[in-house]
């Protein structure tokens, strides 16, 4: 049987009285508190957000998920479901990205055979949260030596905790990228239906344009604070030796902006929505005034188009057409 290694009492002393270690583990602590009951709120309201699409709402709620049980882990449950969760919630903005690019490319028939897209984007998601995990946990040795604070700021194998880390950055700023391909697209697609297509397309199109710019404010201010925190965290790391302990696991909890950007989040989501609900209320109101002739014309064109490949009753399609005479007669006059 391996024998304990001894207790360093000095160091645990220093660490307990420590003002600086006590004054960031309360700042965090409180914050971690406030965003708690914020978070539940947010995951309930956009779980039941009609505006996004069930595979988006299905990412962004295991996101806000995963950032719940990051903040009540550091007050309430032990370090390790604290570390899952917080690299869970770093790795969701790629996925993210990634769910709006794939409606995008397939946004004729997104909503009819793509159900299950979100569901494997989650799984992939936790396949890569537990392999990163894998390699910050991959040298932690059952030698009953006593760990002073948390295996990711371990002093011994510092690489193998900035390895991780600077591929969760990369992720990051590959999140941006695709989104902004998809935002792109998307505005390609919405100025050529203006002038053609028919008005199921131009429903889907403006359906995803909502949604991405629903997610927008979202996908960039997750991409910015967890870029910050890596950047900030992996320089203290690898600069341990330039600290005490008291202060190099201050350090840490500093640089963590994880917490704070569970109490910006909350906020975020709650101004931007807002402001799509105001754009989409102008853009009501402003087509209040429109001439309808044209919807008419589509309505009756897609109507005798798919008559004629499905097969549909010639009777009933007369009388459809007959009603979108009557109504484009009305809006005439």
């Amino acid at each position: 049987m391996t024998t304990p290694s001894p207790l360093d009492c000095d160091t645990m002393v220093a660490m307990a009285t420590s003002p600086a270690l006590i004054s960031a583990l309360a700042v965090c602590d409180l914050c971690c508190i406030v965003a708690a009951p914020l978070l539940i709120y947010w995951l309930v309201r956009i779980w039941k957000m009609k505006l996004m699409h069930y595979n988006t709402r299905l990412l962004v709620c295991f996101h806000i998920a995963c950032l719940l049980v990051h903040v009540l882990g550091r007050c309430f449950f032990l370090r390790l479901p604290y570390n899952i969760a917080l690299i869970s919630s770093n790795c969701s903005a790629i996925f993210v990205s990634i769910e709006r690019l794939v409606a995008t490319f397939n946004i004729r028939n997104y909503e009819g055979r793509f159900r299950n897209v979100g569901y494997c984007l989650l799984l992939l998601q936790v396949f890569m949260s537990s392999c990163l995990l894998s390699v910050i946990y991959s040298r932690t040795r059952l030698d009953y030596s006593p760990l002073v604070y948390c295996q990711t700021t371990s002093t011994s194998n510092v690489m193998w905790t900035i390895y991780p880390f600077g591929f969760l950055l990369l992720m990051q700023f590959l999140s941006s990228i695709v989104f902004e391909v998809a935002r792109r697209k998307n505005k390609g697609y919405s100025e050529a239906s203006a002038c053609s297509g028919t008005l199921t397309r131009r429903y889907q199109i403006e359906e995803n344009i909502w949604t991405i710019r629903t997610l927008k404010v979202y996908v960039y201010t997750n991409g910015t604070f967890n870029a910050t925190y890596l950047i900030a965290l992996s320089a203290v790391i690898f600069n341990n030796h330039l600290f005490s302990k008291p202060i190099y696991y201050m350090l840490i909890e500093v640089t963590n902006v994880q917490y704070l950007y569970a109490l910006t989040l909350p906020l975020v989501l709650w101004y931007n929505r807002k402001d799509v609900q105001n754009q989409i209320r102008y853009a009501v109101s402003r087509d209040m005034g429109m001439n309808y002739n044209r919807i008419f014309e589509q309505l009756r064109s897609q109507w005798d188009s798919s008559s004629v490949k499905g097969g549909r009753n010639s009777v009933f399609s007369a009388a459809a057409t007959q009603f979108l005479n009557k109504k484009a007669a009305v809006s005439k006059s």
